[in-house]
């Protein structure tokens, strides 16, 4: 399997909320196995380090998709 990690995208948002991206990222090869379908959503309302957070993952055919809303609390005034 050739190496790619997908598209990744990254933005800071306003509030001290930042959004993460990773889409069509290959997780292995089918000759090692096959994932057809892994679904995970998150809401998070603590207070730390990388939350409160939204997350959705999503894996289908091995394909990994990942989008993450998070509030960074100990990041410096931006």
């Amino acid at each position: 399997m050739k190496k790619f990690i997908g598209f990744i995208f990254y933005r800071r948002l306003p509030k001290r909320l930042n959004l993460e991206l990773q889409l069509l990222a290959p997780i292995r090869s089918f000759k090692d196995g096959i994932t057809f379908f892994d679904l995970k959503i998150n809401f998070d309302r603590w207070k730390s380090e990388h939350t409160p957070a939204f997350q959705f993952e999503l894996t289908i055919l091995n394909l990994y998709n990942h989008i993450w809303v998070y509030q960074n609390n100990f990041e410096e005034e931006w």
